[in-house]
C-alpha cells in the first residue's frame, strides 16, 4: 500500500507541475510588449486553473479512498495504474485548450480526457468496496458517499460535451463547478448514511 500511495502521489505532483510549464511568455517579448503578452495568455491561465482543480479533485478522492482501503491486490493495482495513466495525460489536453481556447475539438478532447480519468477513479473504488472486499471495517458508512461522488465527476463532464462543442469558452467556466458539485453530493450521501443508523435505533426502541 505504501508503494502504491508513493507512486500515486508522485504522478499527481508531476501532473500538476507540468500544467504550469504550458504558460510562457515568448522569448523575444520586449518590456513594452510584456503587458499585452501577459494579457494574451489568459486562456492558458484559465486552462491551468481548471486542470489544477480537476487533478486536485482526483487526488482528494484518492487520498480519502485509500485511507479506507486495508489491502491491495493485483486488480486494484492495475485499476490505480489506469487512473495514473489518464491523470498523467491531462497536461496535454490542458495545453491544447490553452492554445486553442475557441476550438470545439480542443474542448471536447479535454472533457473526454477527464471523463475517462473519472471513470478510472470510480472503478478502483467500486472494485475495492465491492467484489474486491478490500476495505477496512469502519469504511462502511462512507462507501455510498464515495461511490456517488466518484460517479458525479465523469457524468458532469460528459454532460458538458455539448457545451464544449458549441461554446468552448463557456465549457471551461462550467468545468470549475465540478469541485463544489461533487462535494455537495458527497456530503448529502454521507449525511444520509449517518442518519440511517439513528433511524434504525429509534425504530428499534419504539418497537
Amino acid at each position: 500500500m505504501g508503494r502504491i500511495l508513493a507512486l500515486s502521489d508522485g504522478v499527481f505532483a508531476i501532473a500538476t507541475t507540468l500544467l504550469i510549464l504550458q504558460i510562457a511568455v515568448p522569448v523575444r517579448t520586449t518590456d513594452a510588449q510584456l503587458p499585452a503578452e501577459l494579457l494574451r495568455l489568459w486562456p492558458r491561465y484559465l486552462a491551468y486553473l481548471v486542470s489544477f482543480v480537476v487533478i486536485a479533485r482526483f487526488w482528494v478522492i484518492h487520498r480519502v479512498a485509500f485511507r479506507l482501503i486495508a489491502r491491495a491486490d493485483g486488480t486494484l493495482v492495475w485499476l490505480n495504474l489506469t487512473l495514473l495513466l489518464l491523470v498523467g495525460f491531462l497536461p496535454f489536453p490542458t495545453a491544447v485548450v490553452g492554445a486553442h481556447a475557441s476550438s470545439p475539438a480542443a474542448a471536447v478532447l479535454y472533457a473526454t480526457s477527464v471523463v475517462l480519468a473519472g471513470i478510472a477513479s470510480t472503478a478502483y473504488w467500486w472494485y475495492a468496496s465491492g467484489r474486491g472486499n478490500l476495505l477496512k471495517p469502519e469504511a462502511g458508512r462512507q462507501v455510498r458517499a464515495l461511490r456517488a461522488r466518484g460517479v458525479t465527476g465523469p457524468v458532469f463532464f460528459a454532460l458538458t460535451l455539448p457545451i464544449a462543442y458549441f461554446a468552448p469558452n463557456k465549457a471551461e467556466i462550467a468545468w470549475l463547478l465540478v469541485f463544489p458539485i461533487t462535494r455537495i453530493v458527497y456530503v448529502w450521501f454521507f449525511g444520509r448514511e449517518r442518519e440511517q443508523p439513528g433511524e434504525d435505533r429509534r425504530v428499534g426502541t419504539g418497537s
